[in-house]
């Protein structure tokens, strides 16, 4: 059997816009806090208290707001090399579709949970970041082509799928031991996203993902596992 060896793909639409905007707003708010100015950039990350004070524009802005700058290059990263290569393969409708899905039930079900919190110290953390949409990349990259090739820590190779599982473990020992909300964040992210290549061909997300695909002019083709490399690479959701 041959090997695929993970290599970049052009970086696509989507994922250049998301960086560009990313990118700025890591800036601006890199500036604003070096010459004093309060950070507004706050008012873009996802609270339970501030959506449920009117800020309902937060479950679509807290992925673009970073903060440091090894967790910007990071996850840039991955946008770049992951979501790249899946835009690629699924198209940018099918794409676009599939981070909006993750971006609002992620964020959802984390105010849900800091509703949960409410009045006590976890009710206003936020969460920001490209982190949890990255991991939702990586669960859909595992599944789709779980004999892959990657590298942990850029060192370590390994099949995708025990790369996963790997950050599956961290995030969940982040969660448990550390307490930290945002972990369950992205733990969610990973769980949406499995959940939505397992189950892609119910009816409900074919019509959401290919709404033509449920008309009888269309040919009945649809998302599947890779189970032998020397396949051809898919198109998936077409």
């Amino acid at each position: 059997m041959n090997q695929y060896n993970f290599s970049a793909p052009p970086l696509s639409k989507i994922n250049k816009s998301i960086l560009i905007v990313s990118g700025v707003c890591f800036l601006a708010g890199a500036i604003f806090k070096a010459v004093g100015i309060p950070p507004f950039m706050q008012t873009f990350t996802l609270s339970g208290a501030s959506l449920f004070s009117g800020h309902i524009y937060q479950l679509f802005t807290y992925p673009l707001i970073e903060t440091q700058l090894m967790s910007f290059i990071f996850n840039a990263l991955i946008v770049w090399f992951i979501g790249s290569e899946l835009e690629s393969q699924w198209g940018v409708r099918v794409y676009s579709r599939f981070l909006l899905l993750i971006v609002a039930g992620v964020g959802l079900l984390y105010v849900l949970g800091n509703l949960m919190a409410f009045g006590t110290i976890h009710f206003g953390i936020a969460l920001s970041g490209l982190t949890g949409i990255n991991l939702a990349m990586l669960t859909a990259y595992a599944l789709l082509y779980p004999d892959r090739q990657m590298s942990l820590m850029m060192i370590f190779p390994m099949k995708a799928r025990t790369f996963c599982w790997i950050l599956a473990g961290i995030e969940a020992y982040m969660a448990i031991f550390n307490s930290l909300s945002t972990s369950w964040a992205h733990l969610l992210a990973m769980g949406l996203s499995y959940l939505i290549i397992r189950f892609q061909s119910r009816m409900i997300l074919k019509k959401v993902f290919n709404p033509s695909s449920t008309s009888k002019k269309q040919s009945k083709k649809h998302l599947y596992v890779v189970k032998d490399e020397e396949q051809n690479p898919p198109k998936y959701w077409q």
